[in-house]
């Protein structure tokens, strides 16, 4: 069977020769290497247009800046493979990645199997989970199907109609619960395949700024979703808002910034479903924070930012 590999790829280019290198060189040969240049100023698009010159597997698109919900986007319109993965240009992977995924979806015939995250030992004991309603559960309550898109393989069609949101940071948590959903089982594979580079420049790590907020749109949009699909799953999804509450707030503090709309938001939020957070698996520091942000969400970040000073 045929492997799309999606690879978004905007101004990567310390990463990138190491990422592309990872793909080409895989065990399983049958790939098609899409690799989407969204607009870089760099010399990403140099280092791309090398790779394809010498690997007829690859397809580059070259396009305008648009984020990576575009480029993405742009390589699920593209692809041929009956099967899918996702790889971030700064991370990288075994070189018999996709052999090990393919290995499990042959054996077990889920709709989406995952590996773990870092290229390290561990002991080959998958986990399969089967049913849409356990599948989300396992996802909101742990972080065994962990929150992003990549170190997984698809089959293609559980993409039908699906495409992540342009213009929105924290795409792939607008995305997962929608394919999840339509799973008949998703098997967990706990050899770690997938290398994810932390970025000190990257999305996660910056300062507060509005589209950081974008996480409790995408909490809100799940929290409807399981509401109208699954309701009896909503107490986890109602705690997964207010962890992003909990995150945003936390965020401000750091970068000692108050949004005001944003704090009267946060208080409906907790005055809804704190109740949910605080009977759910959260370290007891969150839960604090939720408790006192009940109250208030301003003494909860300026006791946060006291005690991150004191740290």
């Amino acid at each position: 069977m045929k492997v799309s590999i999606i690879i978004p790829i905007y101004n990567a280019e310390n990463h990138l020769n190491k990422c592309i290198s990872s793909v080409v060189s895989q065990t399983y040969g049958n790939l098609e290497i899409i690799l989407v240049n969204d607009g870089s100023t760099d010399g990403s698009a140099d280092i791309c247009r090398s790779f394809a010159e010498k690997d007829p597997r690859i397809l580059l698109i070259n396009q305008e800046n648009a984020g990576v919900s575009a480029a993405r986007n742009a390589g699920l319109e593209a692809c041929t493979g009956e099967l899918i993965t996702f790889i971030d240009s700064d991370d990288y992977v075994c070189e018999d990645y996709v052999e090990y995924l393919l290995s499990l979806m042959d054996r077990y015939g889920s709709d989406i199997v995952c590996s773990g995250q870092e290229d390290q030992l561990s002991v080959d004991d998958p986990v399969v989970i089967k049913g849409p309603e356990d599948i989300l559960k396992e996802y909101l309550t742990t972080n065994a199907i962990y929150a992003a898109v990549w170190g997984k393989l698809y089959k293609k069609q559980i993409f039908d109609g699906i495409r992540f949101p342009v213009g929105k940071r924290f795409e792939d948590n607008y995305v997962l619960f929608q394919v999840l959903d339509r799973c008949s089982s998703v098997t967990l594979g706990q050899l770690k395949k997938y290398s994810y580079v932390s970025n000190d420049g990257s999305f996660v790590n910056e300062s507060f700024s509005s589209v950081q907020l974008d996480i409790v749109d995408a909490m809100t949009a799940q929290r409807e979703f399981i509401l109208e699909k699954h309701p009896s799953l909503l107490p986890e999804a109602n705690a997964r808002l207010v962890y992003a509450v909990n995150r945003c707030l936390a965020k401000m503090a750091d970068s000692k910034v108050k949004d005001e709309d944003f704090i009267v938001r946060a208080k409906t939020i907790y005055k809804a479903y704190a109740k949910d957070f605080l009977k759910g698996p959260s370290s007891s520091s969150a839960k604090n924070f939720c408790r006192i942000a009940s109250i208030s969400p301003k003494l909860a970040m300026s006791f946060y930012r006291a005690f991150r000073k004191e740290r």
